[in-house]
């Protein structure tokens, strides 16, 4: 499970970089999650509402399709969480249909954020939630903007220096290829 903010291809970009080439090749069947990009009309939508629509409903269509009573599922980023929580549902339902879990870049514990602290202080957070309390969407530029600002050196002043500055073109990367 991708972040909703992100697409599953991350995992797939290139044949000599490719997780699901790695995966099939060691005889693992892939289930990949596609989020689409969400309406106004979806903007009221709960974390319980992605667990329970979306995660328990792609973990149920997957052992439909294979006919397994197990899976193995991998998470990253913000799909980690989701499916870290998502699992504590299903364990405190006594629901034993995932094997094993994989988390890439998942954050747990958000007892210390670390840098990202500068965007979630309470007044912040509490802000942002009544503006999205009533179905309001956060903009995509705004999420790139944050973190990009958070590794500042790397994805916004090397750019500046390099392609304003410099003049120089930028060199082909895959993963900025989707961005």
């Amino acid at each position: 499970v991708p972040p909703c903010i992100n697409k599953y291809y991350l995992l797939d970009m290139q044949p000599e970089n490719s997780l699901v080439r790695y995966l099939l090749e060691q005889g693992q069947q892939v289930f990949l999650v596609s989020w689409r990009n969400i309406t106004p009309e979806q903007g009221a939508k709960t974390w319980d509402d992605y667990v329970e629509q979306a995660v328990f409903k792609t973990m149920e269509v997957t052992l439909d399709l294979t006919g397994q009573e197990r899976l193995n599922i991998l998470g990253f980023c913000v799909g980690g969480t989701l499916l870290a929580s998502a699992l504590a549902v299903l364990r405190a339902r006594s629901d034993q249909r995932v094997a094993s879990l994989t988390l890439l870049t998942t954050m747990l514990d958000f007892g210390e954020v670390g840098e990202i602290s500068v965007y979630v202080d309470p007044a912040y957070v509490e802000k942002r939630e009544a503006d999205f309390r009533d179905g309001g969407l956060m903009h995509g530029r705004e999420l790139a903007t944050t973190f990009a600002s958070l590794r500042a050196n790397e994805l916004i002043w090397f750019f500046v220096v390099n392609n304003y500055l410099k003049g120089r073109s930028p060199e082909a990367f895959d993963l900025l290829y989707w961005n």
